[in-house]
């Protein structure tokens, strides 16, 4: 079973708990790779904090408040997008508005929840970027085996190409 890493970063405890509660023993299944992932859930009290473990070892999934003391959710989210990689940012607010969810969404993230966020909208949108990550990873690894595989194939073609251009090229000397 592969395990995603899920940084939560949030300045209400009781948000951090309720996530890392409702993410403890949930596991989503890729139908399409076969396999079953499970979630390791960190936690941040505030932007900087947030930058910081980033920085250590990004998380497969950040799931960010908006309204944060010190840095906020967009201002992590814009330095996080300017450091690309396969991290999606789902954005959870109680301040949630068309006009901060057009501008998660251009800064880049991936989801934008209102609080207070029921534990099965949670655990679906988390269930959507976890299998949107294991299929890029999959996508990725089947593109670098078509590439390897393509490589191989005009090496040995052109080791059997040898022996009869050497042939022809006799004759053509003769």
């Amino acid at each position: 079973m592969e395990t995603l890493r899920v940084l939560v970063a949030d300045d209400e405890l009781g948000m951090r708990l309720g996530v890392a509660r409702t993410l403890r023993d949930f596991t989503v299944r890729v139908p399409d790779v076969n396999g079953d992932v499970g979630f390791q859930v960190e936690q941040a009290e505030n932007g900087e904090q947030a930058l910081e473990r980033i920085a250590q070892q990004a998380p497969d999934i950040l799931l960010l408040d908006h309204k944060m003391p010190g840095i906020s959710g967009l201002e992590v989210l814009d330095v996080v997008r300017q450091n690309p990689g396969d991290m999606l940012v789902i954005m959870i607010t109680a301040y949630a508005s068309i006009e901060t969810a057009v501008t998660a969404t251009k800064l880049g993230a991936y989801d934008f929840l209102a609080k207070p966020v029921a534990p099965d909208v949670l655990r679906n949108t988390i269930r959507k970027a976890a299998s949107r990550l294991i299929l890029g990873k999959q996508a990725r690894k089947l593109a670098e085996e078509k590439r390897q595989v393509r490589f191989q194939f005009i090496r040995v073609l052109g080791h059997e190409l040898k022996a009869p251009l050497a042939a022809v090229e006799g004759y053509l000397h003769m």
